[in-house]
């Protein structure tokens, strides 16, 4: 076929807007559906924000990945926004500040220099427990996080304030993939334009290697380092070669019991089986309509301990089930089923896009199950802790005193894995 990467727009109305899209189906037909849905939120991307040569060429490659399911071919990702943790940003915008001193000094406005992109820092990774087991300990923890760090708390307001696009979540209001799946997340993004609200995916970069949580609800992002993120905030693309993607069949539904930390298990052990590493990670098939959005998240938050880029699930039913439940306006929820339908990328359970390479799970053969006891894709039946315990070399010093074998010594339940879905939370609290 003749690739053209001329874009296309097609318009609906709903509730009295008009809203426009890049008519991708129109202009592909059936070989746009035998990309996985992840690339064509590149395709998508790369139309909407190359220009010329550049977007000729990225579109020819995305459909050219699908004679083999791998290409070198490298394209330009604009993300829509970006996600960044304290202990990344705070280097970052005092580079920015830096700068516009600099600027200052040479006779140019500092006010110029702006990130171009929205940036989220949430302060949460350099948080410590200092109170624990008692009713106040997390008002405490607070009390001395804000005296500790209050020389930084500080600089991050004055970054609020003087730079445009900057919003800082400050201690004690979440961790950043709880905020960015509760609060940040649109899933369809809108833009006023001349011609109507111009609709496109919600597609993100963030600075911690578990930003793939957000693809649970369809939101594509992954994690990159500092200076990259750095560089995306100022509107310069990041180069990306054409991933290869493994689909992820699922079929069946859990047995009552087996949790998404299970089957998240599940996952890591048998991508970790054919040494996935940096792919982009896309689950299909019938099974994936019986797993509500936050198991959806669990799974896609282990993406790096399967050792993938991304762990992809499409938008259907459980997303806009989840945009209600967490508050999202009815008027949002509409616009995103009917962008998600019109432009192809919402779940099909009977879809089989190609793929680089494709395993099966079966969800109600997926086990209560432990892992470790040092690496997540060792996976053991549960039933076989004990077992497994009793062959380990662990016996306490004898200057140790009474100490059981195996005894724990020190523990925290502070796993983001957990937090999407509502019985690992409530799982984790009763263990604590």
């Amino acid at each position: 076929m003749t690739i053209s990467a001329t874009p296309r727009h097609a318009a609906f109305t709903l509730d009295g807007i008009r809203y426009t899209y890049l008519d991708l189906p129109g202009m592909y037909g059936a070989e746009y559906f035998r990309l996985p849905v992840v690339l064509r939120l590149l395709l998508e991307n790369a139309l909407r924000n190359m220009r010329d040569a550049e977007r000729d060429a990225a579109a020819a490659a995305l459909f050219g990945w699908l004679e083999r399911g791998t290409s070198e071919a490298e394209i330009a990702f604009l993300p829509g926004r970006v996600l960044m943790h304290d202990t990344t940003s705070t280097p970052a915008l005092v580079d920015i500040a830096g700068m516009r001193d600099a600027l200052a000094e040479a006779g140019v406005d500092p006010a110029a220099l702006n990130p171009v992109l929205p940036v989220d820092v949430s302060v949460d990774h350099s948080l410590a427990v200092q109170s624990y087991a008692r009713p106040d300990a997390a008002a405490l923890n607070l009390d001395l996080e804000l005296q500790r760090n209050a020389e930084r708390y500080r600089f991050l307001r004055w970054a609020s304030k003087a730079l445009s696009n900057v919003r800082i979540h400050p201690p004690g209001t979440g961790i950043m993939h709880t905020i960015n799946l509760e609060q940040l997340a649109t899933v369809v993004c809108g833009q006023e334009g001349p011609d109507g609200v111009a609709l496109h995916p919600d597609m993100m970069i963030g600075t911690d290697s578990h930003t793939p949580m957000v693809n649970g609800i369809g939101v594509l992002g992954w994690g990159v380092g500092g200076l990259e993120a750095q560089t995306v905030m100022f509107g310069m693309p990041t180069l990306l070669r054409i991933p290869d993607v493994i689909g992820v069949r699922l079929t069946g539904a859990l047995a009552a019991g087996v949790s998404a930390t299970d089957l998240a298990l599940t996952v890591t052990q048998r991508l970790r089986e054919i040494q996935v590493s940096g792919e982009f990670v896309e689950f299909f098939g019938p099974g994936v309509a019986t797993l509500p959005a936050g198991s959806r998240c669990v799974v896609a938050n282990m993406a790096p301990e399967y050792g993938a880029t991304t762990g992809y699930f499409p938008i259907d039913t459980e997303t806009l089930a989840y945009l209600r439940q967490t508050g999202r306006p009815e008027s949002l929820i509409a616009q995103v089923q009917a962008y998600a339908e019109r432009v192809g990328i919402a779940f099909d359970p009977a879809a089989e896009p190609r793929y680089s390479r494709v395993i099966d799970i079966a969800l109600e053969q997926v086990q209560m199950h432990v892992a470790g006891p040092r690496r997540p894709q060792d996976l053991h039946p549960y039933g076989h802790t004990k077992a497994i315990l009793a062959g380990l070399a662990d016996t306490p010093a004898a200057s140790a005193g009474a100490l059981p074998r195996h005894a724990v010594a020190i523990a925290a339940i502070t796993s983001c894995t957990n937090t999407t879905d509502p019985r690992l939370l409530t799982a984790a609290g009763l263990l604590a």
